[in-house]
């Protein structure tokens, strides 16, 4: 307030005035745009990259197509029109019994039916080629064994089966050819002779060692109870003496020579039983006590058809012979076939208490040293095998499902 009584007032002054500028719209500055150059560039990589790729993929394509084509093609290539009636898709192989349901039409070189050789009797193959395929063989087999499996089937359900498959297991020597007398026993006599050994075993002697199994146990069992006085060696004798060993081993070789010179034939009626056994589905087998390779080489002399199909049990194979069951208990392990369904052939009394032992049926065919043998437990003796009917004879023997 001035001292004159008047109010004035003391507020700040304002500041000066600025004079406004006008206000102006301005629209949005687009982004700089890169060269032309650059984007021509990109766009040609892109491009290359699909390109690239898009052959990639044609070429494995053509690649897994061809690999395709060269695993379905054969060695024989068919020409001409012969081409025409195997249009049919190629079909996986299947099993031999199943060849002709699933057939292949490139499968020029595998057996038809499981039987070979692979060709039908009217195929036509000139410079590499088929001209003509032909026809293939056993339809007519196949259809009957399909329809024969279906009746199986059913007996299985019914319990009426009729169908039994067992295994047949043959002694070898008396049983498949009549080795003993003409055969082992003369070996025995020269390797005596060729390595200085002063005996001789006579035939009836040899029979009465045949009680005891294996040619080293033979030799033992002589030298020991018979004759002592021909043992020149101060070691006793015994199955695993060298000497012994060494005894053996020539009189293997020589026998060996005997068989193959073609002097001991077969027994008669053992190549119809086994062909009969084969033929019905059986398994096949021969156990003897004697060694391995001589027992392998009747076996490839006598029987060379069936020789690949036949496994042999014979010698040290096992650490127990005859009348022991150890040879014929591994014999149905090795096959796969239950003791129970086995059938065997023997001629002496020790292979018919090993096989009894076993669980096994018994057929005896009585050799020349056993004619007179006590066959206790056996099922069936005859003379030969020639008076043994297959299915009347083996396959009856065996265990049936009888249904209640």
């Amino acid at each position: 307030m001035a001292s004159n009584g008047i109010y004035v007032s003391t507020a700040p002054a304002a500041p000066p005035s600025v004079p406004s500028v006008p206000r102006t719209l301005t629209a949005a500055q687009p982004a700089t745009a890169p060269p032309a150059g650059l984007f021509d560039a990109t766009t040609s990589a892109v491009a290359g990259v699909a390109s690239v790729c898009g052959l990639l993929a044609a070429v494995g394509a053509a690649a897994r197509h061809g690999i395709g084509r060269r695993r379905q093609s054969s060695r024989v290539q068919l020409r001409g029109a012969s081409r025409a009636p195997f249009k049919e898709p190629v079909n996986f192989r299947a099993k031999p019994g199943d060849k002709y349901t699933y057939r292949c039409p490139q499968d020029f070189n595998t057996p038809e039916f499981g039987h070979w050789p692979p060709e039908a009797p009217d195929r036509v193959v000139k410079y590499g080629q088929v001209h003509f395929k032909g026809n293939p063989t056993g339809e007519t087999e196949f259809y009957a064994k399909k329809a024969g499996k279906k009746q199986m089937d059913k007996d299985r359900l019914t319990g009426n089966s009729n169908d039994s498959r067992g295994a047949l297991l043959l002694d070898c020597d008396g049983t498949i050819v009549e080795t003993e007398r003409d055969g082992h026993r003369v070996a025995f006599n020269q390797a005596f002779k060729e390595l200085g050994y002063d005996c001789e075993w006579e035939v009836g002697l040899y029979g009465e060692l045949l009680t005891t199994g294996g040619g080293k146990e033979r030799m033992t069992r002589y030298f020991t109870d018979y004759n002592p006085d021909a043992w020149p060696h101060e070691e006793p004798p015994a199955k695993d003496n060298p000497k012994i060993m060494e005894l053996h081993e020539l009189k293997t070789k020589l026998f060996m020579e005997i068989v193959r010179s073609g002097q001991l034939p077969l027994r008669e009626g053992i190549e119809d039983l086994i062909t009969d056994a084969f033929a019905n589905g059986w398994k096949v087998g021969v156990c003897s006590t004697s060694n391995e390779q001589a027992v392998r080489a009747v076996v490839e002399t006598l029987l060379p058809e069936f020789a690949p199909e036949i496994p042999i049990f014979a010698g040290d194979i096992v650490s127990k012979k005859k009348p022991d069951p150890e040879i014929y208990n591994l014999a149905a392990k090795e096959m796969g076939v239950a003791p129970m369904t086995c059938v065997v052939i023997e001629d002496a009394s020790i292979g018919c208490s090993a096989a009894k032992a076993a669980g096994m049926q018994v057929i005896v065919t009585k050799s020349i040293y056993t004619e007179d043998e006590d066959f206790e437990g056996a099922d069936e003796i005859v003379s030969s095998a020639a008076e043994i009917d297959f299915e009347e004879d083996v396959v009856a023997m065996l265990p049936t499902l009888q249904m209640s």
